[in-house]
């Protein structure tokens, strides 16, 4: 028995026949009634031909479009499988996951039906050959944000639009929504499951490929990626405006990948805590830290929260000796080279005694010359009442 996706794959299933779209590609879907959007926000669900029930909690609808632009779970890509008669079968792939690939036995098919708003719409049938339901918005209100979806609705409420999701669409584009400001620049730590690249102009995107937590003022390097950005890749995008119809993106991207080796961002796609359909994972503070900004400057540090965020980027720290820094500055490829490589350590050649940042003692009777030899990291250097700090990196 398979329980897997099927809230996904009932919810993708809203698709149109191919012959009326523009082939494999990404799309939005929405309900042809209640206007509101699709979000996949989870991977569980159950179709129970013994029950006759379908669980298809793990989509969520929620009315404007203004929510859904920059929103990556709002996103999939639909690919038709085959053709039965009139009928064709899909598989749907959104936020890390395949629909075929989980519920191989469910056949997903398209039913065209009614114009409604002067737009086609079309039912979504899901069939194991001993059950077959369709998916539609319960919630009749028509002003009420969020709707529920459901595989025991009647009437219009069944039926759905889609989209392809277009840069130079007026109405159903992808946009990055901003959420810090710094130096006149606007960033988001985006986590997608599809590939991309810029559209709009003053858009980069980094990778954090080099961590120093032995510096006075400890710090991460950016850099700055060319190319398409694979799915499931986390990066830092750098925006010029702070509106998502100024900050587009070509989803599916226009030419090679963009090289990524290195990159210590990480992501995940579900921040679920339904009670049934939970998914989510916690956060780590002495592994992980997130992106903000302190004293005027980007910076990854702690933060006060217990489970991550999805489809945002953090970093994973992958040292003992990083654990106990609580914020690193984000500085560039540049700066880093110049600042944040090679050795540190006081000139002159008396003997010290090497203490760690926590007071443990390291070594006795050290020529401050050899204190490199020590290892990498930030220590104290004691002679005497004086002391002062030497980093080795």
């Amino acid at each position: 028995m398979k329980k897997l996706l099927l809230s996904a794959i009932i919810a993708m299933s809203v698709f149109p026949a191919m012959a009326d779209l523009e082939g494999d590609g990404y799309y939005r879907v929405q309900n042809a009634v209640t206007k509101r959007y699709a979000y996949l926000l989870d991977n569980k669900g159950s179709f129970n031909a013994a029950t006759s029930t379908v669980d298809v909690q793990a989509l969520e609808l929620y009315l404007g479009f203004s929510k859904a632009c920059s929103d990556p779970s709002t996103v999939f890509y639909i690919s038709k499988i085959n053709s039965t008669g009139s009928l064709s079968k899909y598989d749907i792939a959104g936020q890390g996951t395949s629909i075929q690939g989980f519920l191989d036995e469910v056949n997903m098919y398209i039913i065209k039906s009614k114009v409604i708003d002067g737009e086609q719409a079309y039912l979504a049938n899901g069939d194991n050959g001993l059950m077959s339901k369709y998916l539609g918005d319960r919630n009749s209100s028509l002003t009420e944000e969020q709707g529920l979806a459901s595989a025991d609705v009647s009437g219009d409420r069944r039926l759905w639009y889609i989209d392809p999701v277009k840069a130079d669409s007026s109405d159903s584009y992808f946009g990055v929504a901003p959420t810090l400001t710094c130096g006149g620049k606007y960033y988001y730590p985006m986590y997608a499951g599809f590939p991309y690249d810029a559209y709009s102009e003053g858009i980069k995107f980094y990778a954090v490929t080099k961590v120093n937590p032995w510096a006075e003022v400890p710090a991460v390097g950016l850099k700055e990626l060319t190319g398409v950005i694979p799915a499931g890749a986390p990066v830092i995008i750098e925006c010029s405006h702070p509106l998502p119809t100024d900050n587009r993106l070509n989803v599916g991207g226009d030419g090679q990948l963009a090289e990524l080796s290195g990159n210590l961002l990480k992501g995940v796609y579900f921040n679920n805590d339904d009670v049934i359909h939970k998914n989510r994972k916690a956060y780590d503070r002495k592994t992980m830290r997130i992106l903000t900004v302190k004293d005027g400057n980007l910076c990854f540090e702690v933060a006060d929260i217990d489970y991550l965020p999805r489809n945002q980027a953090y970093l994973q720290l992958t040292e003992a000796d990083q654990y106990n820094v609580g914020s690193f500055k984000v500085v560039s490829e540049e700066v880093y080279e110049a600042e944040y490589n090679g050795v540190s350590v006081v000139e002159d050649s008396s003997v010290v005694d090497v203490y760690s940042l926590d007071g443990r003692l390291v070594k006795a009777g050290v020529n401050k010359e050899e204190v490199p030899a020590l290892g990498k990291g930030l220590y104290i250097l004691r002679s005497g009442n004086n002391s002062e700090k030497a980093v080795v990196r």
